[in-house]
């Protein structure tokens, strides 16, 4: 102050100052990229279940994974564990189940999680059938 004058410069350099810093946050926000996101979309789904095929995956859960001597049914698989529970066990294995991290890519994984995830109803697997003329 002089002469009973405020100067105005201090209070505009503060105002620049914060100003300036308000925008780099902001900046800083606004430009980091998002995480990659899946929507449980049906077209995801299909896509694991055809990576389901073509990875063979139905030689140990079989087709539509209702289980086979070398591997559980799957058919219900969504009712039981939640899709990071799905993500682990396709990537690290375990439970007699072989660790599939490396053969896969990020996104097969995802896509089989989703496709399994949706797995809520049992099949029913069928018996049998009886052959004609062997009961007696």
């Amino acid at each position: 102050m002089t002469g009973g004058r405020v100067s105005v410069r201090p209070v505009l350099g503060r105002s620049l100052l914060v100003g300036a810093a308000v925008c780099l946050v902001v900046a800083s926000c606004s430009f980091s990229p998002a995480p990659k996101a899946y929507a449980a979309s049906k077209a995801v789904r299909e896509q694991g279940a055809a990576v389901f095929h073509e990875k063979g995956c139905e030689h140990c859960h079989g087709i539509d994974g209702v289980g086979t001597d070398k591997g559980p049914d799957l058919s219900g698989v969504g009712r039981h564990l939640h899709k990071p529970e799905i993500a682990k066990q396709i990537h690290d294995g375990g439970k007699e189940m072989p660790a599939f991290g490396d053969a896969l890519t990020n996104d097969e994984v995802q896509q089989l999680v989703e496709y399994l995830a949706a797995k809520k109803k049992k099949i029913k697997k069928s018996a049998t059938p009886a052959v004609p003329g062997s009961e007696r």
